[in-house]
């Protein structure tokens, strides 16, 4: 296995999470909770299974390419929708994802960049 985060790996993670945007954005739109908990379920292993020194090239990956749709849209509706679903298993996956981004001052920059309604709505979803 390979510790090194090269071009090939870049060009690798740049195109599987254009994909994985996709199948997000398509899956959330037809309200598809089964293949929006999917993506979340594999990018979260993604994060899990690099190594450490590296996960945080994973984290400025999902950033680049804006996974949570907050730079596209100018606004955090996408994430609020996803942790106000019903489903305690996707609130748990969005939960996830939105930790792994959040490990990094980046990936805290990314999540506040528009306002604090993605703290907000945590806190919330915590409390019930």
């Amino acid at each position: 296995m390979n510790d090194e985060w090269d071009e090939k790996n870049e060009l690798m993670s740049q195109t599987v999470m254009q994909e994985h945007k996709k199948k997000l954005l398509k899956s959330k739109e037809e309200k598809n909770n089964d293949s929006i908990m999917e993506i979340l379920l594999s990018l979260r292993v993604n994060a899990l299974q690099i190594s450490p020194e590296l996960r945080k090239n994973l984290v400025y990956e999902l950033i680049r390419n804006d996974i949570l749709n907050i730079e596209e849209n100018k606004n955090n509706n996408f994430v609020i929708d996803l942790l106000s679903y019903q489903s305690y298993n996707l609130k748990h996956a969005t939960l996830s994802l939105i930790s792994i981004i959040a490990a990094t001052y980046k990936g805290v920059e990314y999540l506040m960049s528009v306002n604090s309604s993605i703290i907000e709505k945590i806190i919330e979803v915590s409390n019930k």
